[in-house]
């Protein structure tokens, strides 16, 4: 490191026409030091006439959880003619106006040009000639270990802010970013990462390798963990910007089979509908070989070519098809949005077997009313030995087949019906936004308690705290609990100020034993509030409960009341994987929830006093949740109940009869 700062100093030294004489090969630390600073302060001179100090007047003061920042941020000069490159972060508030003060003093409006949303960059401009335009660093010169220096230009205008590191990796962020340790923050968010010749690097923007939006990688600042999108990069998207119009990411609409972005499958497990993949030729089953003449053999390797291109750009696709002799090669142009994923709806709810059960097909317990089933002539006690031609082996698999298709897609069944054999066409549905009005419940057998305690299986309502931590949380386990049949899992999210476990428990206790579901309820750690790094402790304390007991995975589900809706929502989307339902009651859902996924389906109820005038100005916002895909079932509740109360037991039936159907197919 220090023979790397040496050889770069001498170059700075030479390049700078700072002395003649060469450095004497062993400097004493205290000259090194000395050296090490001014080489620095020298680099950010250089680089000073053209950082910018941006400050943002009105707009909105919270962006989803984020409280927007009203102290001033940076912008890097990229035209003499007064164009001015800063982060899209430094906006999202999306001010009234913006003021850019130049090094000089100089103050001038400016306006938004247009945002890169794929890079999550802003181009202003204000009326001003004769700026200083800074040099950039070749491409071909970055490398990893070279000294970088993050500037910024907050409230001194003589000198910027300083913050100093190394380049710790290039083409992070799928291709997009370099990564540097020296500290980021939203002060130097827009401001320059130069090297130690004052050369440009790149512009200093929060992002994520696994979110996206608008506030992602925010979370990062001073943490070591810093990006830059490359100069060389940013200016080839200036002229695009300047044009006026705002840059998207580009959308092909395919997911790959396989999870994980090592992964090596590359089939085609779905073709969005509508989406560019589809219009261009690509089916499901495809397996893909290259992706813009360049072979893919890793999940990560498409990533990195897609996640790079924007909306209007085009790919093109080599796959094998079974079929096709040759490769097939196909283009595509990508899009800024995709029609919603949706699957198709059968509309059965499968017997739950016994775990030590050996049976064929899959069991129907009920036919959902007005179903593609139902008018199909499926009945229940039918078994569905085939889907399509394909043997089904479980009620995971025939969700799998049904969720592949969309609603208006027609399929064939082979059921079972008094052990003979009968063959119905179905033409599958959309997922109903409405709970049956009655629902019988499924019998389990029952066990004593001293079964099992001999098993040593805790049942009961009981407390504990999550092993190695010193969180705690609350379980009701039905006393007649079977070890051999799995049970729901109701993740109880209390409201700020009140665990409301007395209320919970009393009130869901008969209808937990009635229809086989457990409840666990994590308290937060300060009872007044839900911390956002408490989803982690209530993620474990899930995991937990399915090591100790067993528990369906297609009918986890979060309750909530009141103002605990704001935690609960943020911990099922964050574990899209582990939740298939979300229920709250006086609560509301404050953004539109991401995208839907087809392999982890989510189900959402809201339960909201009619009295309330502002319950029934969520209406607007329930129907966006369903232009998304998000089977939503909307009960106004209009007794005699004030606003703010816990309903009462009908309404929590119908809550339970709808958690009881999380595993509909």
């Amino acid at each position: 490191m220090r023979r790397h700062l040496i050889l770069s100093l001498l170059l700075f030294w030479t390049v700078c026409g700072l002395g003649n004489s060469p450095l004497p090969a062993q400097a004493p630390a205290s000259d090194l030091e000395s050296l090490e600073e001014r080489a620095f302060k020298q680099a950010a001179a250089l680089m000073n006439p053209s950082i910018v100090r941006i400050e943002t007047v009105g707009g909105q003061d919270r962006v989803g959880k984020l409280i927007t920042g009203t102290g001033p941020t940076s912008g890097v000069v990229v035209s003499r003619d007064g164009l001015i490159i800063s982060s899209a972060f430094n906006f999202i508030g999306k001010p009234s106006s913006i003021l850019v003060t130049l090094p000089d003093g100089r103050r001038f409006p400016a306006v938004v040009v247009a945002t890169d949303h794929l890079r999550m960059l802003t181009l202003l401009k204000i009326e001003a000639d004769n700026l200083p335009i800074p040099t950039a660093v070749p491409e071909k010169d970055l490398q990893v270990g070279m000294w970088s220096i993050a500037l910024g230009r907050t409230f001194e205008l003589d000198q910027p802010s300083i913050s100093v590191g190394i380049v710790s990796a290039l083409e992070r962020i799928w291709g997009k970013a370099i990564q540097t340790d020296a500290k980021i923050s939203p002060i130097n968010y827009g401001g320059p990462l130069v090297d130690i010749q004052g050369r440009l690097m790149g512009i200093l923007v929060p992002l994520s390798p696994g979110a996206t939006g608008e506030t992602a990688g925010v979370e990062w600042y001073d943490s070591g963990i810093g990006f830059a999108i490359p100069m060389t990069d940013v200016l080839k998207v200036i002229p695009r910007l300047n044009t006026g119009k705002d840059l998207h990411p580009g959308l092909l609409g395919i997911t790959l089979s396989g999870k994980g972005d090592l992964s090596t499958e590359m089939n085609l497990d779905r073709v969005r509908y509508g989406s560019p993949a589809q219009e261009a030729g690509l089916k499901a089953g495809d397996t893909l070989i290259k992706l813009n003449d360049k072979p893919v053999g890793l999940h990560s390797e498409v990533k990195s070519v897609l996640m790079s291109l924007y909306a209007g750009d085009t790919v093109s696709l080599t796959v094998t098809r079974e079929g096709a002799k040759e490769p097939l090669t196909f283009k595509a142009t990508l899009t800024e949005k995709l029609v919603p994923f949706e699957s198709g709806f059968l509309g059965i709810l499968p017997v739950r077997e016994a775990q030590n059960q050996t049976t064929t097909g899959v069991g129907i317990r009920y036919v959902i009313p007005d179903s593609a089933a139902e008018k199909a002539g499926v009945k229940a006690k039918d078994r569905i030995l085939e889907f399509n031609q394909q043997k089904v082996t479980s009620a995971e698999m025939l969700a799998f087949l049904v969720n592949h298709l969309r609603p208006e897609d027609q399929a064939s069944l082979l059921i079972s019906r008094d052990d003979k054999p009968v063959k119905l066409d179905v033409k599958l549905q959309k997922t109903p936004d409405a709970v049956p009005a009655e629902l019988s419940t499924q019998a389990i057998p029952s066990r004593t308690a001293q079964e099992n305690k001999t098993q040593k299986i805790k049942v009961g309502h009981y407390k504990e705290k999550l092993p190695g931590s010193d969180s705690s949380y609350w379980a009701y386990v039905p006393e007649n609990y079977h070890p051999d049949y799995e049970y729901g899992l109701m993740v109880w999210i209390h409201p700020p100020g009140n665990t409301m476990e007395s209320t919970i428990f009393n009130e869901w206790k008969s209808i937990c034993e009635q229809r086989g579901i457990i409840i666990v309820g994590p308290a937060a750690e300060d009872v007044i509030r839900w911390n956002r790094d408490e989803t982690e402790f209530v993620e474990a304390v899930v995991k937990s409960m399915q090591q100790r007991y067993d528990i369906d995975p297609t009918r986890i589900f979060v309750l909530s009341h009141a103002d605990g809706a704001d935690f609960a929502f943020d911990l099922a989307f964050k574990y899209r994987e582990l939740f298939r339902g979300v229920a709250v009651t006086e609560g509301s859902l404050k953004s539109l929830p991401p995208e839907t996924d087809p392999d982890y389906p989510l189900s959402l109820y809201f339960a909201l006093n009619a009295h309330n005038p502002l319950n029934q100005l969520l209406q607007p916002r329930l129907d966006l949740i369903r232009e998304m895909n998000y089977p939503t079932v909307f009960q106004l509740i209009k007794n005699d109940q004030q606003p703010g109360e816990y309903p009462e037991k009908p309404f929590l039936e119908e809550i339970g009869r709808w958690a009881d159907s999380l595993d509909r197919i």
